[in-house]
């Protein structure tokens, strides 16, 4: 900086000025001694009269006033014995510069009536007591220093208050300052055995005279700038003060304020605030413009020249009051090597910190200032050897000697006020709370508006990297040689040519770490500044180039070279390094990795890190560089890495990206097993899922086949106890360090098995009563079920199932003082991924001791117990047992794996795809296709009946059309807590032949030949009694019955006749008809068609639904008895289906999903848009968008038709329905658009797997007309209304391509249609079953990644309604909950990678993986993680959720509810007779 060039400094002037030398100084010292004390005593006791009695001086002529005033200051310049007098001159001066503001009568006429000359010289006379005395004793030092702070607060209180200064005032006033603080603070500090020393003036107001000359120099500012003379003589001697702590605290805090102020008017009151204490904030005159400020901080910037200089003690002592000291001391041979010398590493980095502050204020970061620019502590200030480093000397009450971008405080000292700061998870082991330490926890953004890196770097760039190698042993090809000067401002007056450093560090043989607090805060400053880097910004090349050199020299780990504190801050703050699209930074990829496998490979660092970084706060900074390079090896693969240190006489190192894979990998196993703290371990598993999902999918491309020789070396005992995990982590730690071989980590089976193994071993050792890393690692394992791999590792799937069994059975086992919803919640979340595990690896349930192990849990699970504790146990049946499970939701839970192991193991995706897990057909789909059936409408023909209070059966009775056998059919429609299925079961007595009929098996099969020989016929007459009997003589018992005869009168034997008559008749007339049949059969030809035994003709009218309840079990006596003691239904109700309720209500249980769902609504930013319509409309063409959006969007799910899909569209009133009419034509979809036709209302994209639905939305303008037309449509109805109500775009429904034919095989059947009219089935479901959390997730993509600060998510609420947000609604108006909207941005940088941002409520399970915030993810990969993040995320917020309910568990309290409403209160006989009659039509 040239721009003092021209102009003279005035340090001679000043230094050589005779103002402050009396006439008596020509006299011997005694008798100005004499004459000056006889002269003041008078004088200020005249003084101090007329003052309290406001009395007029009597010196009233200028010649009697410049008489006085050379008494006076000689007097000022007498030994500090004659303190008094000294006092006298002190009082008496300060009087008379009250003329220039509130004058008194006291002060001699000719000073009021012009004081600014009169001031003026009584200024340069005041210059005299600040001139040390030689060999005072402390005593009248510190009366010295009292004299003189009077005199300080004068001058500043004149000077503030006067409006009648003239320039030449000012002028003197400034040199007079200027002169003090020579005076006082050029020589060179010492200490002797005696005490304080001659100079230790210069300690008592060293921090004062420094304050009060800044501040005047500002004020002069305001009112009379200073001359350009003035700054550079400022500039000069500020050389001769630098080895005082004060004028760097004192330069910086003018510094501050000013740059405070200047921020302010240049980026507007929003941009974050340099927090200043109220005593600074006062610093700044009310008057001063926005101009000054500019020129005024400028100027102050540079006032102490090159701060560099402070970590070169030849240069600080090389003034003329260094060598003069020197050349008097017989012990000091070098000047630089002088004791208050070794104060310099610390004032270096009071420097260095200062610097780092202005630069985090010009990035936006919001940080506190207060209490900062005050001089340490003396225990803080006292004087080590230089070979101690400094950071190390400091206390820790000191402030921080690092500020990271988006940090903020832990904790502060007593002096600063407490800032906003946010609360980090603490590890199994909290670290000691010390004042200052930092934490990335409380991050916060960069401000949006910050200038461009380049700006800041022209600043402070030159000061920076010349701090950032201080005391560095540098390389020879990084020597400049013949650049020897050395800049004194932090502006490079050229573009350097080359890269190469400053000449005066080839001068260092070996490292020297004295200064390596200032240069790691160099370090520090520079890495945040270079992070800063927006998208799209260019950064000079030099500037880049010398950036990576520093960064190689700070990443240095060997023993001779690494420097703790700049190591750990240089990691500290470059968590973005890796992420903004930095020119060329890769080539510093295997300098990073080497310094976090020094970090990361254990739990205490090698090193002594910074004292304000804890061990925990540097291990996630780490961990988010190590996130940021992960997918680096196989997205270049076998790109060369240039090496950034080239020897000319050696030949390069090559290195590729590829061969740092496995080191990679192995550092996150180990960094993974070491770790302790909560949040570290789930964004290593984070990384350890990237590491998987993109290894497996860059084989599934290549199509490797490498097939891998033996398992992991693991082993697990299934029958061994819960102690034996520990030693299994034990080995598991042992077999990573020794047997994991290159070869198995570099492929995905081989990695597939140490992850699963790593994290199930941590899982039971060390995470079973963490809950979000029990939750991390569960969702870590759902997300390796789904891992595809070439070749299946099958012992390690077994071994996942066994240990998953065994952390459900540790969890449920525990006491019950420990049981909570946060440990039944880890359990739920187990069960969720158990059953992904069978599902995906569907021949695991083929092994019997697997089996056992799940089936044992799942009864562990819903019952509280197992049957056999150990295997010599006598099992204990289920009707011996007490229901106790550990909750109900781990009961549901349980009930889950059940069903999804009857259901769906083995069988999933079923025939009709993943949208729907049951039967697509209901009523009136069969009721078309039943024989005999006229009226679609008649959904009455059907019986319903509930068993056991859980399931309903609709029964059909009526043969289907395709059904031509003559036998017992029944068509169910079974609709329970799992779905609704239909069967058509027909009973049959005989096997199903391909080309025989049934009917054969039915037809008559003949009888025997006839046979003529009958044999001989005997006529017997047929007695009543035995013979015996008419030989047995009467009794008189036998005539105790009278005869008839003995009773009959004459009128009853008239009766008796005509009896008999008929008797006799009868008898005649049936030995007639017997003659007859006698006759005939005679006559008739053998044999006789009549009498012949003929079969039963086949019945075809059957009850069918009497049968299937009978031969099923279910109809019993038993079953329909009432409960005694109890609500509960019997076993067996009937319906009333005369009720038309019921089928309302079958058709809401039918719209309650079988799965959780999820919506995730898709945006892209283009850069600077901030507005809701412009987000919007950028997904209309694929002009507008880039190519790799559209590729991430189809990787996220498959297109579906809304008005064809069967399962989840995002919204409930296009969900769940199917299609009347088969012959229905597509519909055109818009072509050419960047994904908006994806916005819900003819497409959108789907995945499912066999516990969750998602649907993939991209709202687009339409979707603000959708909005408002449904909002006028239903404004005016009630809640039920508006339900029943089909939305205009929905009209139709999922076509049914199922067979009802059973004697073909699976396959599409025929269109079954009569009717042209296209119905709307159902509408969708009730919002009464829609329990639990409405989680949005925003998926936005930005051009920008700045942009994600200004996302108007408040606004885009609005257009991603699903139809569940209403439940909590009121006036129509959709209630927004912040906490309930977590939002992934993702960024494309310019290296093919992208760059992942997390934003949302953070609650205690909220961070859900894998992709975290800060990943950097390929392209291969991208879709996949993002939808296991987003149905992670929705999935914890279940589990959090105090409201939400299981799938099943809703639809099991819905039919409940049916059953309530509908049943039909009849008794035993009346249901017996129901059953044997028709169903009403």
């Amino acid at each position: 900086m040239k721009m003092y060039s021209e102009w003279a400094s005035l340090e001679q002037e000043i230094q050589c000025d005779t103002a402050n030398q009396s006439v008596l100084h020509k006299f011997p010292a005694q008798v100005g001694r004499d004459v000056a004390c006889a002269v003041v005593k008078p004088i200020a006791q005249n003084l101090s009269i007329a003052v309290s009695n406001s009395e007029q001086s009597n010196l009233n002529n200028t010649k009697d006033v410049r008489w006085v005033m050379e008494v006076l200051c000689f007097g000022l310049s007498l030994p500090l014995e004659e303190h008094e007098s000294i006092r006298d001159c002190v009082n008496v001066y300060c009087e008379w510069l009250s003329a220039l503001a509130s004058p008194k009568p006291c002060v001699p006429k000719p000073v009021l009536e012009d004081p600014n000359p009169f001031a003026q010289v009584i200024v340069q006379h005041l210059l005299n007591l600040f001139v040390p005395r030689p060999k005072a004793s402390i005593d009248l030092v510190r009366r010295q220093a009292v004299l003189c702070h009077r005199v300080l607060r004068t001058i500043q209180s004149v000077a503030t208050e006067s409006s009648i200064l003239t320039r030449e005032t000012w002028e003197t006033l400034l040199k007079f300052l200027l002169a003090a603080n020579d005076s006082l603070l050029s020589p060179p500090t010492e200490k002797d055995d005696v005490g304080l020393s001659s100079y230790d003036i210069g300690d008592h107001l060293c921090e004062r005279v420094l304050s009060v000359l800044l501040e005047m120099w500002l004020l002069c500012c305001a009112r009379c700038f200073p001359s350009p003379s003035l700054w550079k003589t400022f500039r000069v001697m500020c050389i001769n003060w630098r080895h005082h702590e004060a004028l760097v605290l004192q330069w910086h805090r003018v510094n501050h304020v000013l740059t405070c102020r200047l921020l302010r008017f240049m980026y507007g009151p929003d941009y974050p605030e340099l927090q200043l204490s109220e005593e600074d904030a006062q610093l700044l005159p009310g008057e001063i413009t926005n101009d000054c400020v500019a020129q005024s901080w400028f100027r102050f910037l540079h006032i102490l020249q090159n701060p560099v200089d402070l970590c070169h003690p030849e240069i600080i002592s090389q003034t003329p009051k260094f060598l003069h000291m020197a050349l008097a001391s017989e012990t000091v041979v070098d000047p630089s090597q002088h004791e208050c010398l070794r104060k310099l590493p610390y004032i270096f980095y009071k420097a260095m910190r200062g610097i780092s502050v202005m630069v985090n204020a010009f990035l936006g970061i919001a940080q506190c200032v207060k209490g900062e620019n005050m001089l340490s502590p003396a225990n803080n200030r006292s004087l080590t050897a230089p070979s101690s480093p400094p950071g190390q000397r400091k206390s820790k009450g000191a402030f921080a000697a690092v500020t990271a971008p988006l940090t903020q405080r832990v904790s502060r000292s007593t002096t600063s006020v407490n800032t906003s700061s946010a609360t980090s998870k603490l590890p199994s082991v909290a670290p000691s709370s010390t004042p200052g330490q930092l934490s990335l926890e409380g991050r916060e953004p960069l401000a949006t508006t910050r200038p461009h890196c380049n700006s800041i770097l022209h600043l402070f760039g030159a000061w920076l990297f010349e701090a950032a190698l201080a005391g560095v042993k540098l390389h020879p090809c990084h020597v400049n040689k013949g650049s020897q000067g050395r800049r004194a401002n932090s502006f490079t007056e050229t573009r350097p040519s080359s890269i190469t450093l400053d000449g005066l560090q080839e001068r260092l043989k070996h490292a020297d770490n004295t200064y390596e607090a200032g240069r790691a805060e160099a370090c520090g400053a520079l890495c945040r500044i270079f992070c800063a880097h927006k998208t799209g910004e260019e950064i000079l090349t030099v500037y880049l180039s010398r950036f990576y050199i520093i960064m190689y020299y700070g990443l240095q780990t060997d023993e001779e070279n690494i420097s703790g504190q700049v190591l750990s801050n240089i990691l500290f703050n470059s968590c973005d390094l890796l992420r903004v699209d930095l020119v060329g930074v890769q080539i510093l990829v295997p300098y990073i990795l080497s310094a976090l496998e020094l970090v990361l490979s254990d739990l205490n660092p090698k090193f002594k890190p910074h004292d304000q970084i804890p061990v925990i706060e540097l291990r996630k900074a780490c961990i988010h560089l190590l996130l940021s390079m992960l997918s680096l090896p196989l997205h270049f693969k076998d790109l060369e890495i240039k090496d950034i240190v080239g020897f000319p006489d050696e030949l390069p190192i090559s290195q590729s990206f590829i061969s740092l894979k496995v080191r990679m990998i192995e550092l996150l196993l180990k960094a993974l097993l070491k770790e302790t703290d909560s949040s570290n371990t789930q964004l290593l598993l984070g990384g350890l899922m990237l590491a998987m999902q993109d290894l497996a999918l860059c084989e599934e491309a290549d199509q490797t086949t490498l097939q891998p020789a033996h398992d992991v070396p693991v082993t697990v005992d299934s029958d061994s106890h819960m102690d034996s995990f520990h030693q299994e982590s034990l080995h598991f730690r042992h077999s990573s360090q020794s047997s994991t071989t290159a070869k198995e980590l570099d492929t995905a089976h081989g990695l597939f098995g140490q992850a699963t193994s790593l994290v199930c071993n941590r899982l039971m050792a060390s995470w079973k009563s963490d809950l979000n890393t029990a939750l991390a690692a569960m969702e870590v394992l759902c997300g390796l079920a789904k891992v595809h791999l070439n070749f299946p590792n099958t012992l390690m799937c077994k071994r996942t199932v066994k240990w998953i069994c065994d952390f459900i059975v540790y969890q449920c086992s525990r006491p019950a003082p420990n049981h909570s919803r946060d440990l039944h919640s880890m359990i739920v979340a187990a069960f969720k991924s158990l059953t992904l595990w069978l599902v995906e690896h569907n021949g695991l349930l083929q092994d019997k001791e697997c089996l056992h192990n799940v089936l044992e849990v799942v009864e562990l699970g819903i019952s509280g117990s197992k049957s056999q504790n150990r295997a010599s146990d006598p099992p204990k049946f289920k009707g011996d047992k007490q229901l106790m499970p550990a909750s109900m939701r781990v009961k549901d839970a349980a009930e889950a794996v059940l069903t999804c192991i009857i259901d769906q193991v083995g069988a999933f995706p079923p025939p009709c795809g993943p949208e729907s897990l049951f039967s697509l057909l209901d009523e009136k789909a069969l009721l078309k296709c039943a024989r005999g059936s006229t009226s679609e409408d008649q959904p009455s023909q059907f019986r319903y009946f509930v068993l056991d209070n859980s399931i309903i059966i609709g029964l059909l009775e009526q043969p289907l059309g395709n059904v031509e056998d003559p036998l017992p059919t029944v068509t169910a429609l079974i609709r329970g807590p799992f779905g609704r299925h239909a069967w058509t079961m027909q009973l049959r007595h005989s096997p199903r032949l391909k080309k025989v009929s049934s009917k054969a098996h039915l037809s008559d099969p003949g009888r025997p030949l006839p046979m003529n020989n009958v044999g001989v016929h005997h006529n017997i007459k047929q007695r009543y009694f035995p013979e015996v009997v008419d030989k047995v003589a009467l009794t008189k018992a036998d005539l105790s019955i009278p005869t008839m005869k003995s009773l009959v009168t004459e009128k009853d034997a008239v009766e008796l006749d005509k009896l008999t008559g008929f008797i006799q008749a009868q008898e005649r007339f049936e030995n007639k008809i017997k003659d007859r049949v006698h006759q005939k059969m005679r006559i008739t030809h053998y044999p006789n068609r009549q009498t012949e035994c003929k079969p039963p003709s086949i019945c075809h009218e059957f009850q069918t639904a009497r049968l299937f309840l009978s031969h099923y079990g279910f109809l019993s006596l038993e079953a329909l008895k009432e409960p005694s003691n109890s609500s509960v239904p019997p076993a067996l109700v009937m319906l009333d289906t005369t009720n038309t309720g019921l089928y309302a209500d079958l058709e809401t249980l039918d719209g309650v999903p079988t799965r959780d769902i999820d919506t995730v609504h898709i945006f892209y930013v283009k850069t600077g848009q901030t507005t809701s319509e412009k987000i919007l409309r950028n997904v209309t063409r694929k002009s507008h968008v880039q190519p790799q959006f559209l590729e991430f969007v189809h990787s996220l799910g498959w297109p579906v038709d809304v008005k064809k899909h069967a399962g989840w569209t995002g919204h409930v009133s296009t969900s769940w329905k199917t299609l009347e009419l088969e012959d229905l034509e597509d519909d055109e979809c818009p072509s050419g658009t960047g994904g908006s036709v994806y916005n819900g209302q003819s497409k959108v994209l789907y995945w499912a797997d066999v516990s969750t639905e998602v649907a993939f939305v991209i709202p687009s303008p339409e979707s603000y007309l959708m909005k408002s037309s449904s909002s006028e449509c239903n404004a005016d109805k009630s809640p039920a209304t508006a339900r029943k109500t089909p939305a205009p775009e929905a009209t139709l429904m999922k076509p049914r391509f199922l067979s009802l034919d059973m004697d073909k095989p699976p396959g599409p059947g025929p269109l079954l249609t009569d009717s042209a009219s296209v119905r709307l089935r159902k509408t969708g479901r009730n919002f009464s079953q829609l329990t639990g959390p409405d989680t949005k997730v925003f998926v936005v993509w930005l051009e920008s990644f700045e942009d994600y600060e200004t996302f108007p998510a408040a606004d885009l609420v609005g257009v991603t309604s699903t139809g569940l947000d209403q439940q909590g609604t009121s006036g129509g108006m959709v209630t927004y909950r912040e906490k309930d909207l977590f939002i992934l941005f993702i960024h494309a940088l310019q290296n093919g990678l992208f760059r992942l941002q997390l934003q949302g409520h953070t609650t205690k399970m909220s961070m859900a993986i894998p992709l975290v915030s800060g990943m950097v993810v390929s392209r291969r990969s991208l879709g996949t993680l993002v939808r296991q993040t987003a149905i992670n995320i929705c999935r914890r917020k279940t589990l959090e959720s105090e409201l939400y309910q299981p799938p099943h568990v809703r639809r099991k309290l819905k039919i409940q509810e049916i059953v309530k409403k509908y049943r039909s209160n009849v008794t035993e006989p009346e249901f017996y007779t129901a059953l044997f009659q028709d169903v009403s039509v």
